[in-house]
């Protein structure tokens, strides 16, 4: 019996000095690790407001076989929640204060780490590496759940931030800048403006007049001819110094300093010029009677104008770019030049072999007939209402569709140069729409 005693006391104090040595630890470590250690609330109550000595941290717990000799009182020990039990385990439970200071996430009742066998020689080791093991458990869960968190702002978003703000600070000084390099070239922005402005006019009065077929104008035709001529007439009688007219033979233009902005000058001149021209062509066929050349045809002539005038638009500008790379001395940058030649060479020449499949399709397309369907009986007109949905008109030349629909064959033709669908029940008919042969001219500036 007396064995058992002095087992009994044995154990209790190995207990008070691991508990002794734990409080002592956490003391004596920084507050980072002291917080990691202790995420979990565990040591909340145990922690004093100011610094003690080991026997006043102990003032409230209550000890269960703990000798009176040990120096620790035993009066207060329950109101601090700390128990010792039976020598196989040791319960830390928390008071109700930290509790509710904790949070949901730890126990209200029951024990939160047991205590390895007392025979063990690293007790204090074992003790300790389940706490560290749930702090860097909870730990790692946080910067999960901080990473998931939807109102954090992604990584992309914060980096253009500063470019936003650097944006907002200089947004003055680049309409300064702006401002600037406007008063310099006042002159040919003005010239540009006004013949994009022209061109947009005329392109689309053609167009419209196109669509009138046999109603059309000629006088209006033909005072747009007048109208584009005398525009080309007085652009190259005000720079007749610049001499911008060798452009169109592949020369070069006689201007003294041939910067950047000179070139894109010269090259968007020459390229307004070119479709004055081509608009003023396509009026030729405009006014053309009837009997000469029928409206359902003149879609194709059109198409074909247009890729041509495409195709010489995109090799003028070759011989002013040529000028522009090489520079005014070639001999200080030969090799830089003859290397940005090649390369440009290259990049135009798959440019130019497009340009040349467009021209091949659309002379097969003139030279072959199309049909979109076939000629319409009399019942089948009866049956549409003797008028054409299109022209609301009657039939002239009916033409049934797949789709059983009857139109007039030119109003199916104009129809077909803007669309590939029926215009009643929008079934696809024709596979490959052909821009192009509703008059329209390309609005694209060709600057390389």
């Amino acid at each position: 019996m007396q064995e058992i005693d002095n087992r009994q006391q044995y154990l209790n104090r190995q207990k008070m000095q691991l508990i002794l040595s734990l409080l002592s630890r956490s003391r004596s470590q920084t507050l980072g690790s002291e917080s990691s250690l202790d995420e979990g609330g565990v040591f909340d109550c145990l922690k004093p407001d100011s610094p003690t000595s080991p026997q006043q941290l102990f003032s409230g717990l209550v000890g269960v076989g703990v000798p009176s000799g040990s120096g620790v009182p035993s009066a207060n020990f329950q109101a601090a929640g700390l128990v010792l039990g039976t020598p196989p385990d040791v319960f830390i439970q928390m008071t109700a204060s930290s509790r509710e200071e904790g949070g949901p996430h730890r126990s209200e009742c029951g024990p939160y780490l047991p205590r390895p066998p007392p025979h063990h020689h690293h007790n204090h080791h074992h003790f300790h590496q389940p706490l560290q093991h749930r702090a860097s458990g909870e730990r790692h869960g946080n910067r999960e759940e901080a990473s998931e968190d939807p109102s954090t702002p992604a990584p992309a978003l914060s980096e253009l931030k500063p470019v936003v703000t650097w944006l907002q600070r200089g947004f003055p000084f680049i309409l300064i800048l702006l401002a600037k390099v406007c008063f310099q070239h006042k002159l040919g922005i003005a010239v540009c403006v006004g013949m994009a402005s022209t061109f947009a006019f005329a392109n689309s009065s053609f167009k419209h007049q196109v669509s009138l077929r046999e109603e059309r104008s000629v006088v209006v035709a033909l005072w747009m001819i007048m109208f584009l001529s005398g525009n080309i007439v007085y652009l190259y009688y005000t720079f007749s110094a610049e001499e911008l007219y060798n452009s169109l033979m592949f020369a070069t233009p006689n201007i003294n300093s041939f910067d950047f902005f000179d070139l894109i000058w010269a090259v968007g001149i020459t390229d307004f010029v070119l479709k004055y021209f081509t608009i003023g062509l396509k009026c030729f066929i405009l006014f053309l009677p009837k009997i000469l050349l029928a409206f359902k045809s003149r879609g194709k002539f059109y198409l074909v104008i247009e890729e041509l005038s495409q195709l010489f638009r995109a090799l003028v500008p070759i011989q002013l770019w040529y000028k522009y790379i090489m520079g005014e001395d070639p001999s200080t940058s030969y090799f830089l030049g003859a290397m940005l030649i090649i390369s440009y060479s290259l990049c135009k020449s798959f440019d130019l072999c497009g340009r040349v499949s467009a021209i091949r399709k659309a002379m097969a397309i003139l030279c072959s007939s199309q049909s979109y369907g076939v000629r319409a009986s009399s019942q089948q007109c009866s049956e549409a209402g003797d008028v054409c949905a299109i022209c609301q008109g009657d039939f002239r030349d009916p033409i049934v569709l797949l789709c059983q629909h009857v139109f007039c064959e030119e109003c199916l033709c104009l129809w077909f140069d803007r669309e590939r669908t029926c215009p009643l029940c929008r079934s696809a008919v024709i596979e490959t729409l052909h821009c192009w042969k509703d008059g329209t001219t390309s609005a694209h500036v060709q600057i390389y």
